[in-house]
C-alpha cells in the first residue's frame, strides 16, 4: 500500500513539474512574439494573476532617470501611471532588498501604502511582492499580485510568479532600453527642428515669441517668460 502511495505521489509530482514547465514555455513564447513594452507588461500581469488565484497585479520598472519605480500597468486601473520611490511602500522594500515578500494582512504592515486604495477604491488584502531579476541578478522592477481568492498566498505562488518574470526578464529590459532610446532620439530630434527653425528667423519679436513657445513645449509648461538684460 505505501508503495502505490509512493507511486502515486511521485506521478504527481511529476505531472506538476511537466505543468510548470509548460506554463513557463508557454510564458516565453507568447511574451517573444510581442513587440512592445505596454504589451509585455499586460501579458505578464495577466498570467501573474491568474496562475496565483489574485484578483489583480500590478508591475513596476526602475526609472533610472529619477530614480523612481513606475508602473504603466496595473490592473483594474487602466494605463493610469503610479510612481513611488525606490524605498517607498512594499515594492520599494522589495526592490531594495532584493527579496520577495508575503503579506497576509496588508494594512497591518507599516511599510504598506495606503493611499493608493484611497484614491482608487480597491481594498488591498494580501499582498505578494517579488523582484524581476536579469540573468545576472541584477532587480531592474517589481512585481505585485494582491488579494489571492481564497486564503494567503504561499511559497509556491511565489515560486510561481518569480519563474514567470525570470522568463521575461530579458525581454522586459531590452524593451525598456529601446523605449528610451526612442524618447531620447525624439527628443534630439525635436531640439534640432527648434534650432533650425529659430536660426531661420531674422526678425527679434518672432524669434523671442519662437523661443519661448518652443521651450514651454519642449518642457510640458503651460507658459514661458523670457528676460532680456537692457
Amino acid at each position: 500500500m505505501d508503495d502505490v502511495r509512493s507511486q502515486h505521489a511521485q506521478g504527481a509530482d511529476a505531472a506538476a513539474s511537466m505543468q510548470h514547465m509548460q506554463l513557463l514555455l508557454d510564458v516565453s513564447r507568447n511574451v517573444a512574439a510581442l513587440d512592445s513594452l505596454d504589451a509585455v507588461l499586460d501579458a505578464l500581469v495577466a498570467v501573474a494573476a491568474e496562475q496565483t488565484d489574485a484578483d489583480r497585479a500590478t508591475l513596476y520598472l526602475d526609472d533610472p532617470e529619477t530614480g523612481e519605480l513606475y508602473s504603466r500597468i496595473a490592473q483594474g486601473i487602466g494605463r493610469r501611471q503610479i510612481r513611488l520611490g525606490r524605498n517607498e511602500g512594499i515594492a520599494g522594500t522589495v526592490f531594495k532588498e532584493g527579496r520577495a515578500l508575503i503579506i497576509d494582512d496588508a494594512y497591518s504592515d507599516e511599510r504598506f501604502m495606503s493611499r493608493f486604495d484611497s484614491e482608487t477604491g480597491f481594498k488591498t488584502k494580501t499582498i505578494l511582492a517579488a523582484p524581476i531579476r536579469t540573468p545576472k541578478g541584477k532587480v531592474i522592477g517589481v512585481i505585485q499580485v494582491l488579494n489571492k481568492t481564497d486564503g494567503i498566498f504561499s511559497d509556491k505562488d511565489r515560486e510561481t510568479v518569480e519563474a514567470i518574470t525570470a522568463q521575461c526578464a530579458i525581454t522586459l529590459e531590452s524593451l525598456q532600453l529601446i523605449e528610451r532610446m526612442e524618447k531620447s532620439q525624439a527628443r534630439e530630434s525635436a531640439f534640432m527642428n527648434v534650432v533650425s527653425d529659430i536660426t531661420s528667423e531674422l526678425e527679434l519679436p518672432n524669434l523671442l515669441n519662437k523661443v519661448m513657445s518652443e521651450a514651454a513645449r519642449l518642457l510640458n509648461a503651460e507658459r514661458s517668460t523670457l528676460f532680456l538684460n537692457d
